[in-house]
């Protein structure tokens, strides 16, 4: 029973080695990132039809920050479709008026500067 304990153990140790699948702490910078680009996008929007002071007042007010405060990945599986995975993730996030939790689905690749996150699962 030893004998085939040595092979399992390499055999397990070189297939997570050689996994492409995301880990959970590329996962949530690369959520995080994305959302970022989300609310500056908002933000280049509102100044560009309703006029910078109009994007000043929103990051006066704070509605412009949040916070991941948890993320838990979830199942991923290599999407048929698209490069990459598609991954469920459970995320909670802190905005100026409360906390937001989410189980959320999306698809997760390799991008020129790391792992990137879509909806589009």
């Amino acid at each position: 029973m030893r004998l085939w304990t040595i092979p399992i153990v390499t055999l397990a140790a070189v297939s997570v080695t050689f996994s492409d699948e995301p880990s959970e702490r590329a996962m949530r910078a690369a959520f995080a990132a994305n959302l970022t680009a989300q609310v500056q996008n908002a933000l280049d929007f509102v100044a560009e039809t309703s006029g910078e002071a109009a994007r000043d007042q929103i990051k006066a007010a704070g509605t412009d920050r949040f916070e991941v405060r948890a993320f838990r990945k979830l199942e991923c599986l290599r999407s048929d479709a698209k490069a990459g995975f598609v991954c469920g993730f459970a995320v909670d996030i802190s905005v100026i008026n409360g906390d937001f939790r989410q189980t959320l689905t999306g698809r997760f690749f390799r991008g020129p500067r790391g792992l990137v996150f879509t909806h589009d699962a």
